[in-house]
């Protein structure tokens, strides 16, 4: 079974107290009471500021978000067009490594680096990565520790991106499914896009107990990219 190692920035519940006697308790309580003052003191004074979590952070292109997984570095983002399918796609470059012992799919990284652009009619979907140095290759699985040059690619669709996912049925009773959608209109009248980047867990899914990765509810970083033209 294969194991991370604990993400610094990661918090852990606190353990429960053991029943004590009241002189014990109240020692422990003016002990508790104490250190949360103290804690307090150093918050305001920004000595916490190293350790404390990425929750809520804006990053500042370029620089390094992290999570139990990943390791980013968000530079540019742009909108393009596949050549095959017409379709219009968000590309942004980025500067990529695991953090893990073992390659990891591209597939489990779905939700842990989430664009958005204020709009509830234009959403990305469908991430799939390509590396600088061979940019017309698909990569399904990212190797353990090695920091890539890459370009990550997202399918541009007309959704509200806070919609709840559709079912297999109703992709395809949709007439047009295998149509790209067309968003030429909502593209430009976007000029940033934001990207948020959750925490990461290492854990078995509800229905199978293969352990992967998955996004959690935690932020980890937003960083906020012009989009080039």
């Amino acid at each position: 079974m294969a194991h991370h190692a604990p993400d610094p920035g990661e918090q852990t519940p606190l353990a429960r107290l053991p029943r004590r006697s009241r002189a014990t308790l109240l020692a422990a309580t003016v002990s508790v009471l104490a250190v949360a003052l103290a804690m307090t003191g150093l918050w305001a004074a920004g000595g916490l500021e190293a350790s404390k979590s990425t929750d809520f952070r804006d990053v500042a292109p370029g620089e390094p978000v992290r999570n139990s997984l990943l390791e980013l570095k968000l530079h540019e983002a742009a909108f393009t067009r596949d050549p095959d399918t017409g379709a219009h796609t968000l590309q942004i470059r980025a500067d990529i490594k695991t953090r893990f012992n073992e390659p990891v799919p591209v597939a489990n990284l779905t939700g842990m680096i989430d664009p958005r652009f204020g709009r509830k009619d234009l959403s990305a979907a469908g991430l799939s990565v390509a590396l600088t140095r061979q940019p017309d290759r698909t990569v399904f699985d990212l190797q353990p520790e090695v920091q890539e040059e890459a370009v990550l690619t997202w399918r541009l669709t007309d959704d509200d991106p806070d919609a709840e996912p559709k079912s297999a049925e109703e992709i395809f009773d949709d007439e047009n499914f295998l149509e790209p959608a067309d968003v030429s209109e909502q593209v430009a009248q976007v000029d940033r896009v934001k990207v948020t980047v959750t925490g990461a867990v290492y854990e078995a899914g509800f229905t199978d107990q293969t352990k992967r990765w998955w996004h959690d509810t935690n932020t980890r970083g937003i960083v906020y990219l012009p989009i080039e033209e």
